[in-house]
């Protein structure tokens, strides 16, 4: 059940701006603009139809009296649902009366088939209707539901806000979003649940309608079932709750998010693991069930525990460019960039994907909705410098200066590594400074003179732990690995990170946070170099 919320004194405040609307509406004056509802900018005039031209001897044609909000859905087919429903919600008539009064108002109004479906799902009973939800136990439920339908401004098709958070002005904090999808406008609410606007821009005298097909529904009341339950009960993460089943071992995964605990999982929509399915398969049709084949176990495992975290980290404490690492364990890691439309986690692979909707709260946890299933690194650092063509000289010099194969070995294997990655021309650079041959390349620097030189200047550039960009500690000597004591300095210049080395030589970092399952690398223009001997 939905928390029934006290709306007096906002109804009162309503009924107050109502009157003052009605007023100014009297006159020249305009409706508000919904700016300081919506962040839009809305221009709506009062219009009257022209009179229709008239003979000396004829009649003028009858006027059709303009209609408020009630009365307009009222009168037109398909929306007796609703108006029922408003009369059966009201106290003392108020919904009814605010939505029959001079105002601003937008009203998303579901159809009669949307109420009936609204039935069918709250009652699981498939020969429900309508009439079902309008029992004395429904009302603070069917109340709070139609609160949430209503925007305090008048918001046409053209200026509705995509992609950001919507406000209703009676439903307190709860929000919903809308996007497009091709032509078509899109509601998401806020739980997760998606409705289609079918027809828009229905004036009214206080307003505006826009028809959807389904019910949106306000965030459910304080926590009552599992993480499990909340997934299992949402039909756009059916997906997900397969996928669990599928990859537990003897229910593990499953009984671990049914249990007590406090965790935190990033659940993808089941349009997001058809979106992996295509990605992983290469076929265009794939749904996300081939993904559930026996060969693929390991690998969904794997991802569904990239998702979960150990603790619950509501929205509000995300920290942006922070390694948050999930409960697979093995060095995995994954961020999170915030100030953008909506904050999006950037994974292992660096793919990014949107965070669609937060804080869902449950008895063992919270669950924030993704619109892309998250990916763990999969390769080493070792691994992902010889996939960059930039990084082919840093490469061949790991193999070179190791002994045995240790430099690569350890950079190849399990850790938390963060690694200055020269680039290719940097390379070239020191060997024109070490050999003042303007023609040289990293190549002159790999002979066996020199095997002892590279291979401190390679430890050199090592660090034991692992640093994103968000987490270098600016303006203190860093100390890597495997140098010694020998240390250099991160500071932030106006082009960006620069490094200084113990021979207060400066490489300006040129890019940063590239993710491997043991570490990360940030690249540099210039090979740092530890104290001369």
């Amino acid at each position: 059940m939905i928390q029934t919320r006290s709306t007096s004194a906002r109804l009162i405040a309503l009924t107050a701006l109502a009157a003052t609307l009605a007023a100014c509406g009297s006159g020249s004056g305009d409706a508000p603009s919904p700016t300081a509802v919506l962040g839009v900018t809305e221009s709506v005039t009062a219009t009257t139809p022209p009179p229709a031209p008239t003979a000396p001897t004829a009649a003028p044609p009858a006027q059709t009296a303009p209609k408020s909000i009630v009365e307009t859905a009222s009168a037109l087919p398909g929306f007796s649902s609703l108006v029922a429903a408003l009369q059966f919600a009201s106290e003392g008539g108020d919904l009814v009366s605010l939505l029959s009064a001079p105002g601003a108002f937008t009203v998303f109004a579901p159809t009669d088939a949307a109420f009936d479906a609204l039935a069918r799902e709250l009652t699981r009973d498939p020969a429900a209707t309508a009439a079902d939800l309008l029992v004395p136990a429904n009302k603070a439920l069917v109340r709070a539901v139609l609160q949430y339908h209503v925007l305090g401004a008048v918001v046409r098709k053209a200026d509705v806000p995509l992609a950001t958070a919507i406000d209703p002005v009676l439903a307190g904090t709860d929000t919903f979003r809308i996007d497009t999808a091709g032509d078509a406008l899109v509601i998401t609410d806020a739980r997760v649940r998606t409705a289609r606007i079918v027809a828009t821009d229905v004036s009214a005298t206080n307003g505006v309608i826009h028809a959807i097909d389904r019910v949106i529904l306000p965030a459910a009341p304080a926590a009552d079932r599992t993480i499990v339950e909340i997934a299992a009960g949402n039909e756009n993460l059916s997906s997900l709750v397969a996928a669990l089943q599928f990859a537990s071992e003897n229910g593990d995964l499953v009984g671990l998010l049914s249990g007590p605990g406090a965790f935190t999982v990033f659940a993808p929509t089941n349009a997001a693991f058809d979106a992996l399915a295509r990605e992983l398969t290469g076929d265009p049709q794939a749904t996300a069930a081939a993904l559930l084949v026996p060969a693929n176990r390991p690998l969904v495992r794997d991802v569904l525990r990239y998702h979960a975290l150990v603790g619950e980290v509501f929205a509000a404490q995300l920290r942006s460019g922070r390694a948050i690492e999930p409960a697979l364990g093995s060095g995995s890691f994954f961020k999170v960039e915030l100030g953008g439309a909506r904050p999006e986690i950037v994974d292992g692979r660096g793919r990014r994907t949107g965070i669609v909707a937060t804080d869902i709260d449950a008895t063992n946890g919270v669950v924030h909705l993704l619109d892309r299933v998250i990916l763990p690194a999969d390769v080493s650092i070792v691994q992902l410098a010889a996939g960059a063509p930039q990084f082919s000289s840093l490469v061949a010099a790991l193999q070179f200066a190791s002994v045995d194969g240790d430099l690569v070995r350890a950079l190849s294997g399990p850790g938390t590594f963060t690694v200055l990655a020269p680039t290719n021309a940097a390379f070239d650079a020191l060997a024109r400074e070490l050999t003042h041959d303007p023609q040289a390349t990293a190549a002159a620097l790999l002979v066996p003179a020199n095997r002892a030189l590279v291979r401190a200047v390679l430890q050199y550039h090592v660090l034991g732990a692992r640093a994103l960009r968000a987490e270098v500690p600016l303006g203190k000597p860093i100390d890597p690995l495997l140098a010694g004591t020998a240390s250099f300095v991160v500071n932030a210049r106006s082009a960006g990170l620069v490094v200084t080395d113990a021979r207060h030589r400066d490489a300006n970092v040129v890019a940063t946070d590239l993710f491997a399952n043991n570490g990360v690398v940030h690249a540099i223009d210039r090979v740092i170099l530890p104290p001369a001997h």
